[in-house]
């Protein structure tokens, strides 16, 4: 039996946001490996620059918009338990009873939020560079940079558990899990749905 674990508002957010992201990603690259300037094409420069707007204001966007059900996974996403805490700090050995998303999960998506604020604020300054000193311009292309790296990180552990966890992909892509899977994983939440 299948049940409902992200509705439409989640799924329209989620691959939204991962397609600009991807975007992004690939005019970023080509950004920095193009020896013709410090910027780069220009072209790029520029689709890259637009591309950043649908990225920044999705998510806020389809918090605004979108479902309770969506607003209430957010908020769950961005609360640990005292026993979600502790799973870090005793290195992975316990299991705590999982509500819907489990304490890895809520970590990966804390990091993704504080990095779309630091791709965002450094981006900003960058892009504005005429407002700023060029030491606080050149500080912010470093940072660029770095939060760029460690997001390409991030999102490929994320991928990398998805596809470990085929489940979890039926459930973002179609919006149903396998009863059985729920119950295994994420117990908590299973028993809610009943």
């Amino acid at each position: 039996m299948k049940i409902i674990r992200f509705d439409l508002s989640s799924r329209v957010l989620h691959w939204s946001h991962a397609i600009s992201f991807l975007w992004l990603l690939i005019t970023g690259i080509h950004l920095f490996l193009t020896p013709k300037s410090l910027l780069g094409d220009p072209l790029i420069r520029m689709i890259h620059i637009y591309a950043s707007i649908p990225f920044i204001l999705m998510p806020a966007i389809s918090y605004i918009s979108g479902s309770l059900h969506m607003r209430k996974d957010i908020k769950d996403l961005t609360y640990f338990k005292s026993d979600e805490i502790k799973w870090f700090f005793e290195f992975f050995k316990t299991n705590p009873a999982n509500n819907k998303f489990n304490p890895g999960q809520k970590a990966n998506f804390l990091a993704i939020l504080l990095l779309i604020t630091g791709l965002s604020l450094s981006g900003f300054v960058i892009w504005m560079k005429s407002m700023f000193s060029i030491g606080f311009v050149e500080l912010s292309f470093m940072a660029h940079d770095f939060l760029a790296e460690l997001s390409i990180i991030i999102i490929s552990g994320h991928i990398i558990f998805a596809l470990y966890h085929n489940e979890s992909i039926r459930g973002i892509i179609y919006g149903v899990v396998d009863e059985d899977w729920a119950r295994e994983h994420y117990p908590e939440w299973w028993k809610k749905t009943k």
